[in-house]
């Protein structure tokens, strides 16, 4: 308890710093960011991508093995298949899907790509690479705490010293700066939808404000009220806005272009994935805008998704695993990205709520957005809070909730496109973590490697 709370008070530190950086030079941090984004994730972003790449392959050859059949834990899963899978998807990337599957695609096509390009661009940045990472820790954490019973993984499997305490420093900070941008998300939607509906001019402070107390009153309800209750609302109203989209846009070039790319999206991962940007320093700045950016921010979120996945898949096989945490989300965010951003460009919608507005004049899609916006948010902030709490104190979850909510405000100030800001925030903050993510992966291989100790008689079979 010492040590977890030596951890805790030095994440503390470092959360407090952060924030007081940002609000007392904000053109100096942004500079700073700027800076490393451009040197260093836009020269070695590939140590993002590679390891997920390497990942995705990896997951999908052990899942026609024996090794497939690989339980984590004893006994019946806790969660039915639909519950999990909607916890999954509220928690992966629920909330970004939503910003992003119009914006997106619009990015690249004002940028002169094609609209087809533009939806594989997408379909590489939160397709196989991002959901091959949550499904890496994932699968780690839930052998290493129910096979294993290792309570702590984040600090055991790396011994417990010194570097190993600074590592979890840096996988709590980036959970609690990766949740701020959540934050962002949320506030910016609800603003408009107050102003819409209500005629109110609310700051985003009040409204972080307001959505961290939602946050903190599920945490409150528990795991099996809280989030999991609004998991199912999240993806019952995420999937009525798309069947929306799809009904009211163009249903036949949204079929069409989807059975079209994702067969194109297969063939054409490897490259993707792996590319550098080699001799063509434009490609290479473009890819650290995006690509990197983006796997950096993936990284960020890898031990909060993660963990959280780990705690909700007591009892399930590592072939349900690549299964619910890779291949069916990736194949639902190429769905997701070929419906909204099609139905962006065909409307003219700079937003997804511009979207909303021209399909329905009445605003009732508007609100089941707004609605969903803000249960993703609660579901996400609920359970970065738990994984927070999970790897330092108990009973802290709150207290994390208010730091994300604390550096969301400040990141507010800043100038310039936000959600950009918090992404360039991300990326440079997942470097560190990167690097612990690593160690912690060759820790548990080589743990794996050891011997098992002969167990004593009568202590029964395995």
């Amino acid at each position: 308890m010492k040590n977890n709370l030596t951890t805790s008070i030095a994440t503390i530190v470092t959360v407090i710093a952060l924030i007081g950086f940002a609000a007392a030079a904000p053109t100096l941090f942004q500079g700073f960011l700027e800076t490393i984004k451009v040197h260093v994730i836009g020269n070695f972003g590939f140590i993002f991508t590679y390891p997920a790449f390497a990942a995705s392959i990896v997951f999908v050859v052990l899942m026609f093995t024996p090794l497939g059949r690989l339980r984590f834990g004893e006994g019946p899963p806790e969660f039915s298949t639909l519950a999990w899978l909607g916890m999954l998807f509220a928690t992966g990337m629920g909330i970004g899907l939503v910003t992003w599957g119009v914006l997106e695609p619009r990015y690249h096509v004002e940028a002169g790509f094609s609209v087809d390009q533009s939806l594989l661009y997408a379909f590489n940045h939160w397709g196989l690479l991002a959901w091959s990472g949550y499904l890496a820790i994932g699968v780690i954490f839930a052998h290493a705490m129910y096979n294993m019973n290792i309570a702590k993984p984040a600090e055991t499997l790396l011994g417990g010293g010194f570097l190993s305490k600074l590592n979890l420093v840096s996988l709590v900070v980036s959970t609690v700066i990766g949740l701020s941008l959540t934050f962002s998300y949320a506030s910016e939607p609800l603003q408009k939808s107050l102003e819409q509906f209500f005629g109110l001019d609310v700051s985003p402070t009040v409204i972080i404000i307001v959505l961290s107390a939602f946050a903190i009153a599920s945490s409150a309800s528990g795991l099996n009220r809280g989030i999991k209750w609004l998991s199912n609302y999240n993806t019952l109203f995420a999937l009525i806005l798309m069947a929306a989209v799809f009904v009211l846009t163009t249903p036949l070039d949204i079929l069409g272009s989807f059975a079209r790319l994702v067969p194109e999206y297969i063939v054409r991962y490897p490259a993707m994935a792996m590319d550098i940007g080699l001799n063509d320093p434009d490609h290479k700045a473009w890819l650290a805008d995006w690509l990197y950016a983006f796997e950096a921010a993936w990284y960020g979120w890898f031990i909060f998704t993660g963990v959280f996945i780990a705690r909700i898949s007591k009892g399930r096989t590592l072939r349900q695993l690549v299964l619910g945490v890779m291949l069916v989300p990736s194949l639902f965010s190429c769905l997701w990205f070929t419906t909204f951003g099609l139905g962006g460009l065909a409307t003219g919608s700079e937003d997804v709520f511009a979207l909303m507005a021209t399909l329905d004049s009445h605003g009732i899609l508007s609100m089941i957005l707004a609605l969903n916006i803000l249960l993703f948010f609660v579901t996400s902030a609920d359970s970065a809070g738990l994984v927070c709490e999970m790897l330092t104190v108990p009973r802290s979850r709150a207290f994390w909730i208010v730091a994300m909510a604390a550096l969301a405000v400040v990141v507010n100030w800043l100038e310039g496109d936000i959600f950009k800001v918090i992404l360039t925030l991300i990326s440079v903050a997942a470097l560190p973590v990167a690097f612990g993510i690593f160690a912690l992966v060759t820790a548990f291989l080589m743990r794996l490697r050891r011997p098992r100790q002969p167990r004593p008689m009568g202590a029964g079979s395995d």
